[in-house]
């Protein structure tokens, strides 16, 4: 979807509205993913110069690996889902329309627990920085 695309227009129906909604929100995840990836890799070379670049516990090193994983997979799957949600907008059904949100009220849950995995993972790192010290 493009910007216009998903502009509100006085004539647009509710559900209409809801899918423009839910595809920015689709592009915010796919960000917001793609910019975790990145941030995984800088928080443990942080780490590593916190503990004065002793080396990195193994333990530490693979969880932030398998969340790494999880977040590709996730990415991967919200950016493939986008894609797929742009054909939202055509149907004509309440049938169609229910599909496409059920999949993104899955996938919406999905995005919400890899955050908060995430988040804790990042809180552990943290708290484990501070004590090194």
């Amino acid at each position: 979807m493009s910007i216009q695309e998903t502009e509100i227009f006085n004539h647009d129906t509710d559900i209409v509205i809801v899918h423009k909604y839910n595809s920015i929100e689709l592009k915010g995840w796919t960000n917001q993913l793609k910019y975790i990836d990145k941030e995984v890799d800088k928080l443990l070379n942080l780490f590593g110069q916190s503990i004065q670049n002793k080396e990195i516990p193994e333990s530490i090193v693979t969880l932030f690996s398998k969340r790494k994983e999880s977040n590709e997979q996730l990415y991967n799957t919200v950016l493939n889902y986008s894609n797929i949600y742009n054909n939202s907008l055509e149907c004509d059904d309440i049938q169609c329309d229910m599909t496409y949100l059920r999949e993104y009220e899955r996938l919406r849950r999905a995005y919400q627990y890899h955050i908060e995995k995430y988040q804790n993972l990042k809180d552990r790192l943290y708290n484990l920085a501070l004590t090194k010290k």
